[in-house]
């Protein structure tokens, strides 16, 4: 599956502990040692990594994994990577054809609908169908009631969507932190390998 030009990597990882995601962000301190602290950032979105187990089991998934990981040329091509998370929530059901999303207040309007593509991209799936559909996030306003927010997206929605069952996941291009992976093999029929992945915020598109 490709979107905007970048492969996607529909997996349903496995999370083994904690989901661990690590933020470096370049800041200046301006400490005057007797006044306010204030501080400077660098950066206007960070780029956080994150881990995951990646478990192919047969030779057609082996063969999946391995020509994925073959295809990033290690860190140089970019991939979409759906977070999986509960990121959004419906408001109300979507028919279909429609160009807009209600959704429960959360600030995206004024915090995440921002200069750069990071959160601009949207992948839609019913908890009882094992498919996505994408969508890029257009227009976003805020009626200041504190309970939604409507989103204009691109294309219009590909069919109905009940709110009670449709995750809103964040749609990131990422990058593989390492140029390369290492694949294990528990059993002649199995493989596993651990991914850790860099979100590229600044480099997500913008139509």
């Amino acid at each position: 599956m490709t979107y905007l030009g970048f492969d996607v990597l529909e997996l349903n990882y496995n999370r083994i502990g904690r989901i661990e995601e690590r933020v470096r962000k370049k800041f200046v301190l301006l400490d005057s040692k007797t006044g306010v602290r204030q501080s400077d950032e660098q950066s206007a979105a960070p780029a956080p990594t994150r881990p995951f187990s990646w478990l192919a089991r047969g030779r057609a998934e082996i063969a999946a994994m391995r020509d994925f990981l073959d295809d990033r040329k290690g860190k140089a091509v970019p991939f979409w990577l759906p977070s999986l998370q509960w990121d959004l929530s419906l408001a109300e059901d979507v028919t279909a054809s429609s160009p807009t999303l209600q959704i429960s207040w959360m600030r995206y309007a004024s915090q995440m609908f921002g200069t750069t593509g990071a959160r601009r991209h949207l992948a839609l799936w019913d908890l009882g169908i094992p498919s996505f559909e994408y969508y890029e996030v257009t227009a976003a306003s805020d009626p200041g009631d504190g309970l939604t927010e409507t989103l204009t997206i691109s294309p219009v929605t590909a069919r109905n969507y009940q709110a009670d069952r449709t995750v809103i996941s964040f749609l990131k291009l990422c990058r593989l932190e390492q140029d390369t992976a290492e694949i294990r093999y528990p059993s002649g029929n199995v493989a596993q390998a651990t991914i850790e992945v860099r979100e590229l915020p600044k480099e997500a598109p913008i139509s």
